[in-house]
């Protein structure tokens, strides 16, 4: 490994909470909406046996 990758990493993780912190609350609506996107991406990129790529949707 080399020398700095634990030191970039700490840098990394340092500015992502400080980014996480400005962030707004998570809602529960908000959350479920995040999942939801989620899930119809993955549905997306999966391909399906004998099926075309949005007819498993």
């Amino acid at each position: 490994m080399h020398p700095f990758l634990p030191e970039f990493a700490a840098d990394r993780q340092g500015e992502l909470l400080a980014a996480a912190v400005r962030l707004p609350p998570r809602t529960p609506a908000r959350q479920r909406f995040g999942w939801w996107l989620m899930e119809l991406g993955l549905r997306l990129a999966t391909p399906k046996r004998r099926e075309g790529l949005l007819e498993g949707i």
